[in-house]
């Protein structure tokens, strides 16, 4: 039995197979009543830090409780889930029902945020093609297609749009699409339409901005998205609802779900668990820096996951090594919880931190974490979720309620009207710990051609999620380095620029044998 009608009114949902939509207009003059608990991570590594078990996991434990408790998601990617990453639903006691449907397409918004988005372009090529009045420069499009499938072949691709006119083009997986992120960073619908009215697109031949409304397809567009926008509901094993939408990744767009989906959970329940891509670095950046910013909303707590065999490989230590106990290598890795402590510290936040224990872990290994957390007075609590469901996890609720805080503000990383290189380099050395940031000429002259127009953007840096450096061999804290940008796009859609750094491709490639095998 789930406890959907707690927080929603029959009029408020429609089913939708094996799971709801939210009607999202019901609520936009509803008030926020909820406490927002962010869940990171630390630097992810290949065994996992167990954050989707901890979000749900807590979800679960504040409802066994009786506490009104709902937790807010991204919606996975088909192209991780076929690729290395495998599906975001949790496993063991911390998991979502339906976790294949979900996994495989959902209610399908990523499709109409895709088809949305290669309109878009469509009609862009379709104007160039018929030679129309709008004058397109078919070399300033700033716009790319997209499709929800790893694909590297699609990362710069060549054709002809007519006899005359050669293009080159390329492709992004969906959720690093423009459209995605502003999809998820847009307030209520009428928001997202006037977003994409206004979304610079490409330059005419003479220099001068084509909007989409422009090109006179908005209707269209929000004719597609008008199911999409509406938040999904799922549950979890423990029958705990979930609101699941919109999904852009961490390492190389924002990382966050959708501010409609966090302003609905603030709005109908007590607690809203919430998450951000990746570690600290990434997501929690970014959903600070960016989505708190914009949808005007400051946690009560952000809660870091650390599992001790992430601790270990960040100290060196091999994967085929890892279940053998270890103290040195859980004292080294934890310098990695510390920088990220430290981010979470710089915006005036407090933290907690919640060991995920694994059945493998030893007393002396758990007890080598415990002295640690002591030393640097880290509030931490150990968690056996995944094992043992919510019943015998119920210290966590007393945990997280006894650490909550009415924060007023967030001390942000940067100012907006900065200009981006002090923005960039505000982000590298207080969040990454970098010395400095060393820009490629092509880069330095994208930014000094779009300095003016983008006044006023958001920073969003496409970096590894390996590491705090853009080094995915540089594990734990490094020292002494500096973040290499390569290149620079921007996304007029969601206000931000793009600033990519070493080898990060918008569009992934497959791994040499993908999960799609499996």
């Amino acid at each position: 039995m789930n406890k959907l009608n707690i927080f929603f009114k029959n009029e408020d949902i429609k089913q939708y197979g094996d799971f709801y939509k939210i009607k999202s207009e019901n609520f936009k003059d509803k008030n926020r009543k909820g406490k927002l608990i962010l869940v990171t991570s630390i630097n992810p590594t290949p065994t996992g830090e167990g954050k989707s078990t901890t979000l749900i996991g807590l979800n679960d434990c504040f409802n066994f409780a009786n506490k009104n408790s709902i937790a807010v998601l991204r919606q996975p990617s088909i192209g991780p889930f076929f690729g290395i990453k495998g599906g975001a639903t949790g496993s063991g006691e911390c998991s979502i029902l339906n976790s294949d449907e979900i996994n495989t397409g959902f209610t399908g918004d990523f499709y109409s945020i895709e088809t949305a988005n290669n309109l878009i372009y469509s009609i862009i090529e379709n104007e160039i093609y018929f030679n129309s009045e709008l004058d397109i420069d078919k070399s300033k499009i700033l716009w790319d297609r997209c499709i929800d499938i790893n694909d590297r072949s699609l990362r710069q691709i060549n054709y002809f749009i007519n006899k005359n006119n050669q293009q080159n083009a390329s492709f992004a997986i969906t959720a690093a699409s423009r459209l995605m992120a502003a999809f998820c960073l847009a307030n209520d619908y009428e928001d997202l339409k006037n977003t994409i009215e206004n979304t610079i697109v490409a330059y005419t031949t003479k220099n001068k901005p084509i909007y989409i409304k422009d090109l006179k397809i908005v209707d269209s567009i929000m004719l597609i998205l008008k199911n999409a926008i509406k938040p999904n509901i799922a549950f979890s094993k423990y029958n705990s609802p979930i609101i699941i939408h919109g999904g852009p990744f961490a390492n190389i767009a924002h990382g966050c779900n959708s501010i409609i989906a966090t302003d609905i959970g603030l709005k109908v329940s007590d607690y809203t668990f919430t998450e951000a891509g990746f570690g600290a670095d990434l997501g929690a950046e970014k959903f600070l820096n960016i989505k708190c910013r914009k949808m005007k909303v400051v946690p009560s707590l952000v809660v870091i996951t650390v599992t001790l065999k992430s601790l270990k490989y960040h100290s060196g230590i091999k994967v085929e090594d890892l279940d053998k106990p270890n103290l040195n290598g859980i004292e080294i890795g934890f310098d990695n919880l510390l920088k990220h402590i430290e981010t979470i510290k710089g915006f005036g936040l407090n933290y907690v931190v919640i060991l995920n224990k694994h059945n493998i872990d030893t007393d002396s290994e758990i007890n080598e974490f415990k002295y640690n957390c002591e030393k640097f007075n880290i509030n931490f609590a150990i968690s056996t979720m995944w094992q043992d469901g919510p019943s015998k996890n119920q210290h966590l609720v007393a945990f997280i309620e006894e650490n909550l805080k009415e924060n007023k503000e967030i001390n942000f990383t940067y100012k907006l009207d900065s200009d981006i290189k002090t923005k960039v380099k505000e982000i590298a050395n207080k969040v990454y710990g970098a010395n400095d940031v060393n820009y490629s000429q092509e880069a330095l002259d994208i930014i000094k051609e779009i300095e003016e127009q983008c006044k006023g953007y958001y920073i969003c840096i496409a970096k590894t999620f390996s590491s705090l450096s853009d080094d995915p061999k540089k594990l734990n804290r490094p020292k002494n380095f500096n973040i290499n940008v390569t290149d620079i796009k921007i996304n007029h859609c969601a206000k931000f620029v793009i600033i990519i750094t070493s080898q990060i491709y918008l569009m992934p490639g497959l791994p040499k044998v993908p999960k799609a095998k499996s």
